[in-house]
């Protein structure tokens, strides 16, 4: 019982993946904002580093993987809870909403966003059973023309 348990806990669990010393943009390859919604079918798997373009919607006040970060909890007991989500669409016209782009304590202090913000996300997409989240890396806003 108690490994089956253990296995639950450790295979089912979200990650904390360590940041990058350097951000190196031709490491992370572009992918559609359709296939970050869909990654399974889209081939994506975690650790892989990709960017994608966006719009800033807002920070959230609630957690969206909550039963999934409980599972996590006894594993990364103190980092996980540090991260701030938010939620991106795919279009001006608020289409694709995606919620499981995360941040750090200390990033969140470097991006000044507003909504509906054209960015790009620079991140690894990092497993959170079932299915994975955007642990970002790196924010850059795009110039509109």
């Amino acid at each position: 019982m108690f490994l089956a348990a253990g296995l639950f806990l450790g295979g089912g669990c979200g990650q904390l993946r360590p940041f990058p010393a350097t951000l190196e943009p031709q490491d992370y390859a572009p992918i559609a904002y359709q296939d970050l919604l869909a990654p399974g079918p889209a081939g994506l798997q975690a650790g892989q580093k990709v960017k994608v373009p966006a719009y800033f919607w807002q920070f959230l006040t609630y957690d969206p993987a909550m039963v999934r970060n409980y599972l996590t909890l006894p594993r990364y007991p103190l980092r996980w809870y540090k991260l701030q989500w938010f939620a991106t669409y795919g279009s001006q016209e608020m289409k694709g909403y995606y919620d499981l782009a995360a941040l750090n304590e200390a990033q969140l202090h470097l991006y000044k966003l507003n909504r509906l913000d054209h960015i790009m996300l620079y991140g690894e997409l990092s497993s959170l059973t079932p299915g994975l989240y955007l642990q970002v890396h790196h924010i850059e806003k795009i110039e509109e023309e």
